[in-house]
């Protein structure tokens, strides 16, 4: 029995879609190249896409069904001219072997057309320009986005994954299912998950990808590549930055006690260099720094500040370092 389950049928209309993931896309490969029947079943869905003249998800499958049934009748409704008994016997074979060819298409379009039909839409969650969101997904996962963040992933999942995409920042707590893991893809890399907590950080215009784990165990690997032979683990306390540019990803700890001030609001600084301090605020109110008196950069600052806004800060550093601060649109100068 080729199929226990819908597994591989899925699968295989995933990828002549186009809809398959780089992972997908290797396993479906790894099934068809194991054996012959396979490649066989793999041509004869194809087949039966070509003859639908469809690509996408969201064809007519009644003005499909109709065709085959026109086809059925067209071919079985010929009058069979009068002529030589050999004549007659050829055209009773052809004719026969139409009708069984049409037959076995329709065997595989009352298994095919249900799972097209069914395949889930996919949604999207954009938070906005100036404010975080929390959803939960349709397993259950919990998803906080940074502001001016999307991810987008089906209304339900199916298949041996739980993926979707994301573009910008966001933190997940996964729910989880052994059976199914959680894939994200993130601007070039894979994060692969079974139930933990971690943040992403993925801009389209930076050139680093960065994920930092709460909880738990993480994979991370470059898209297209071999989970286990590219992938890198990740656990508790651990970080992995990846390059873009190069596909290279660098592991190390984590040792910002601030990657989360974006959605717990707290920012936390133990002796550290008002350089630092400046990158934690740019990261947090999407600002940026310029220092004309560079030598105060190296003093050090033990604070803590809970959702407190950008100007309460200011005041605050104004005060304990006895300097100024001018604001212009999005920058903040320290001066002299």
């Amino acid at each position: 029995m080729l199929f226990k389950t819908n597994k591989y049928k899925n699968l295989i209309i995933k990828v002549l879609q186009g809809e398959a993931s780089p992972e997908e896309q290797r396993i479906a490969r790894a099934w068809v190249d194991k054996d012959p029947q396979n490649k066989r079943v793999y041509e004869s869905y194809e087949a039966l896409l070509l003859l639908t003249h469809s690509k996408k998800v969201n064809y007519d499958t009644d003005k499909a069904w109709e065709k085959i049934q026109s086809r059925i009748k067209n071919t079985t409704s010929r009058p069979v001219p009068k002529k030589s008994i050999l004549a007659g016997k050829r055209k009773t074979i052809i004719r026969y072997a139409a009708v069984s060819g049409i037959a076995a298409l329709l065997v595989l379009a009352i298994a095919i057309f249900p799972l097209l039909k069914s395949q889930p839409q996919m949604l999207q969650i954009t938070s906005g320009l100036s404010q975080n969101d929390t959803q939960l997904l349709p397993d259950g996962t919990s998803v906080s986005l940074n502001a001016g963040s999307v991810i987008n992933y089906p209304e339900r999942f199916t298949g041996d994954f739980r993926e979707i995409s994301i573009f910008g920042e966001a933190f997940f707590e996964v729910s989880r299912d052994a059976e199914r893991p959680f894939v994200i893809h993130a601007e070039g890399l894979e994060i692969k998950v079974i139930g933990t907590s971690f943040n992403i950080e993925a801009y389209p215009g930076s050139d680093y990808v960065k994920v930092t784990v709460s909880t738990g165990k993480v994979l991370v690997y470059p898209s297209g590549a071999d989970a286990e032979t590219s992938g890198s683990y990740l656990t508790a306390g651990e970080m992995a930055t990846f390059s873009k540019e190069s596909a290279v990803i660098l592991k190390g700890t984590n040792d910002n006690l601030n990657f989360l001030s974006w959605k717990t609001g707290i920012l936390t600084f133990r002796e550290a260099r008002l350089a630092d301090v400046f990158k934690a605020l740019e990261s947090k109110y999407k600002t940026r720094f310029t220092a004309e008196n560079q030598e105060v950069l190296n003093q050090r600052l033990t604070a803590r500040f809970e959702n407190e806004t950008i100007e309460e800060v200011l005041e605050t550093l104004s005060l304990i370092f006895n300097v100024k601060f001018e604001k212009k649109e999005n920058e903040i100068i320290l001066l002299p």
